[in-house]
């Protein structure tokens, strides 16, 4: 009997390839990682670490470290665009460690790297290899054996499954599952960072504030301990464009019509950077024997649930739980990862499909917007929260 090897191999080191080596070496595998950039990124933008999430950074044991650098705002205020008022306001902050037993956090993208970088390289059985881009995968009886450039050369490793999670663009979904390009959205997202020195008491720093207006909305959360306001506009736009960076008025000429509450925020020096929104092209399946897809690779959705990195990270849980089985039952690499796409499917599909629903929500025009606004007021913000518990009640062990 060929003994099964212990090594599984993952392509790309964002959020949920991180993830999924942490929880694949806690479970008893090595990793090699394989990561194309020379190091990871300084740069970037906020995002939202909902309660599901964190369960799943809990369990890794990295939960605390990812607070350090995270807040905890108090509540959502949803606002309107136009108007300047607040439509209603989701209680967060103490009252969702108390529903969900953890806290709903905003992070700086790249803080969250660091902390899972770090964790992955304090880990002995982790190695990551930078400046390595996996070119092609070949699955056989005893596993897999992939095909790295690293510098001017080409290199074979062999594992017993690959864990593809190299993003929306994912070159592996390309070449090995027969895929298209990612499918633009129609919409391009353009986000900033403020100091909070520029803004002093002028903005709302305690809250994420959602603001909804026709065919657009913006979110503003704090980041990196209260320095800095995350400012994401969103709006129609093409995927590709001569404007890649805008100027704080032209991004205020461009949405005539807003409050000024919220267009003064275009008066402090920032730079805006734009983001074209892509999601996955629909995929028949994440797993082709031993090699599968996870996170924005298999699923990458719009930001509308704020739960594409969440959903990435659960992704890595129940892949290395369903790998686990290989190693305490002798069960086959491919099926483990059949039951990895079995056990996510319904509960992506479900996060994606809210993300489409919120999408047509947060942008209606007038007078339809007026019935929205009307139907949260009336709804409140606790059966507001609640709508979302099946999401944020989720932990690794169900």
């Amino acid at each position: 009997m060929t003994r099964k090897s212990r090594t599984v191999l993952v392509g790309g080191g964002g959020i949920t390839g991180l993830t999924a080596a942490l929880a694949l070496a806690r479970t008893g595998f090595r990793v090699e990682l394989f990561e194309q950039a020379e190091g990871f990124e300084t740069i970037g933008a906020g995002l939202q670490v909902s309660p599901n999430a964190l369960a799943v950074l809990d369990q890794l044991d990295v939960a605390h470290r990812v607070k350090a650098v995270a807040t905890a705002p108090a509540a959502i205020r949803v606002m309107s665009a136009w108007s300047g008022r607040q439509i209603v306001a989701i209680p967060l902050g103490r009252h969702a460690t108390e529903r969900y037993g953890r806290p709903y956090l905003v992070v700086h993208r790249a803080d969250l790297q660091q902390v899972l970088a770090s964790a992955c390289a304090d880990d002995p059985d982790i190695h990551l290899n930078m400046q390595s881009r996996l070119e092609d995968v070949a699955a056989h009886a005893n596993g897999v054996t992939a095909l790295v450039r690293q510098g001017a050369g080409m290199n074979e490793y062999g594992g017993l499954a690959l864990v593809c999670a190299d993003g929306v663009r994912s070159r592996l979904r390309q070449v090995h599952f027969d895929a298209g390009p990612p499918v633009h959205s129609g919409l391009t997202a353009w986000r900033a960072l403020i100091s909070s020195e520029q803004i002093g008491d002028s903005h709302d720093m305690e809250n994420t504030l959602l603001w909804l207006a026709p065919n657009a909305h913006a979110i503003t959360y704090p980041v990196r301990g209260g320095r800095y306001l995350n400012v994401v506009v969103i709006v129609r736009g093409a995927p590709d464009g001569a404007d890649d960076d805008r100027s704080g008025r032209e991004m205020k000429h461009a949405l005539k019509g807003w409050a000024s509450s919220f267009k003064s925020l275009f008066d402090y020096s920032a730079r805006w950077t734009r983001w074209p929104l892509y999601r996955a092209p629909h995929l028949t399946r994440w797993a082709d024997g031993p090699v599968a897809l996870a996170g924005d690779a298999a699923h990458a959705m719009l930001p509308f649930a704020a739960q594409g990195a969440a959903m990435g990270i659960e992704d890595a849980a129940i892949l290395a739980d369903c790998l686990r089985r290989v190693i305490d039952t002798g069960d086959d690499a491919a099926e483990a990862m059949a039951q990895y796409e079995k056990a996510r499917r319904e509960r992506v599909t479900r996060a994606a499909r809210l993300a489409v629903i919120n999408r047509a929500l947060y942008h209606l025009p007038p007078p339809l917007s007026l019935a929205r606004n009307i139907s949260m007021l009336l709804l409140g913000g606790n059966r507001l929260l609640a709508r979302q518990d099946w999401l944020y009640r989720w932990t690794p062990e169900r």
